[in-house]
């Protein structure tokens, strides 16, 4: 089997120990949030609304990093990205010490909580994974090896969340603050690695200018070429950034290249929202554990949850070597399947076994998604498409965690039919809308 992009290029594997300790950081802060809520005598809606704030940045953001990445340099990008990071880590922490120290109010508290993890944070982890995969499409020329390189980068992150729930679940045991405070010596480190191994951008003294729009036959379908390697080298230099410095197109939601890709996948990010943002509560009501030790036994559901997803994208579907329609098709009922168990399980390894069957869904259908997405437009859309690929999770992401906090303070189970019937829409667009979507292609060729 060719070798991993992730093991050949430097700026990709810069890249990756970036997002490790961000991706980290950031789920030390989501493992911890909905226990602290109820330590600090906080509404059970904060966490919803923390979480959808940075969402809202998340999509917001996306396109934008992922067409200046190309167009400013990956370095630049990178290094303010965690600058907006470290502040949210650092006002994170401070709001919590005080909170707990009785220097402020709840008022107050919750509103530096929430613009923390919200707009701060959101706008940090907003760069990282456009950049990421706008740079696996410049280096994966074919089918095959797109699937790979989508999958390794997305497994690199999950593999962040894991590293992110054993070290929540280790401080959270030691001390429930402990992980709120260790925030921002990840994101220290992360912009170390910046700082040190992300390679400087291309020098460019020519002033940059936006490229011309595409006409409606540079959108068609049959025009659609991956991009490959050699057009990559033609257009950029060797630390990422172009040598004209031109910004990339912006890539339309409602396109229709990308549109089936986007509904076959919606409904299981919405449900990774609900599931994420009340596991906390689970852990409580179902387990019947108090919020100092459900800190660390939310911890280990996301780490069951990632772990599921990182097993799929780094080992297993690399050497599958399905389509990226059989990965999204596949992940989509299985999650159908996981769902239902999760909605019903009664105890707490039943919910284990069921959030990592959600996980496993997961890493099969995102990295389906993310190649058959990337594959359908053209190398010159390849910064924008990153950025919506990016920004479909996150948009579900602004409506699932209030959603699910809110339904789930009216009738636990509520969140979690809501999202069945999300998922079982998404899976029937994965079967039905993207077989129509190819016969379609097919009459037009």
């Amino acid at each position: 089997m060719p070798s991993s992009p992730l093991l050949t290029n430097p700026t990709l594997r810069a890249l990756v120990a970036i997002a490790l300790f961000t991706y980290t950081a950031q789920n030390m802060l989501n493992v911890s949030i909905a226990p602290l809520s109820r330590a600090l005598n906080l509404p059970e809606w904060i966490v919803g609304a923390a979480v959808s704030l940075a969402a809202a940045a998340v999509t917001a953001l996306s396109q934008f990093w992922g067409r200046r990445s190309i167009a400013w340099g990956r370095r630049r990008v990178i290094l303010l990205a965690l600058f907006l990071a470290l502040t949210a880590g650092t006002l994170f922490s401070a709001a919590v010490w005080a909170r707990a120290a009785g220097y402020i109010g709840a008022f107050l508290a919750a509103g530096a909580i929430m613009a923390a993890r919200g707009p701060f944070f959101g706008a940090a982890v907003a760069a990282i994974p456009p950049t990421g995969q706008a740079l696996v499409a410049e280096v994966t020329p074919d089918e095959a090896s797109r699937v790979r390189g989508t999958s390794a980068f997305s497994g690199a992150i999950n593999l962040s969340v894991m590293v992110g729930s054993l070290v929540s679940s280790a401080l959270g045991a030691w001390w429930i603050f402990g992980p709120v405070h260790a925030t921002p010596i990840f994101v220290l480190i992360a912009l170390a690695i910046a700082l040190i191994w992300l390679p400087r951008d291309g020098a460019s003294t020519r002033t940059r200018r936006r490229l011309p729009r595409l006409t409606t036959k540079d959108t068609q379908p049959g025009q659609a070429a991956p991009a490959s390697s050699t057009e990559a080298a033609d257009t950029n230099t060797a630390s990422g950034a172009t040598a004209t410095a031109e910004l990339p197109p912006r890539v339309r939601w409602t396109d229709r290249r990308i549109a089936p890709w986007i509904a076959s996948v919606f409904g299981i990010y919405f449900a990774n929202g609900v599931v994420q943002i009340t596991m906390g509560f689970l852990v409580q009501d179902r387990g019947g554990l108090e919020p100092a030790p459900a800190v660390s036994v939310t911890a280990l559901m996301l780490l069951a949850n990632a772990a599921g997803a990182m097993l799929m994208q780094l080992i297993v579907v690399p050497r599958l070597g399905w389509s990226p329609r059989t990965l999204l098709r596949t992940g989509m009922t299985l999650a159908l399947v996981a769902l239902s168990c999760l909605t019903i399980a009664p105890s707490l390894w039943a919910l284990a076994v069921s959030t990592f069957a959600m996980g496993v869904a997961s890493g099969m259908a995102s990295p389906g998604y993310s190649a058959g997405a990337s594959l359908a437009v053209s190398a010159r859309e390849q910064g924008g498409i990153a950025g919506v690929i990016n920004a479909t999770g996150a948009i579900t992401w602004i409506v699932a965690p209030v959603s699910a906090t809110a339904l789930y303070g009216w009738m636990p189970l509520s969140p979690f039919l809501l999202a069945l019937s999300l998922v079982t829409l998404s899976c029937a667009c994965a079967w039905w809308l993207l077989h129509r979507a190819d016969l379609e292609a097919r009459a037009r060729d």
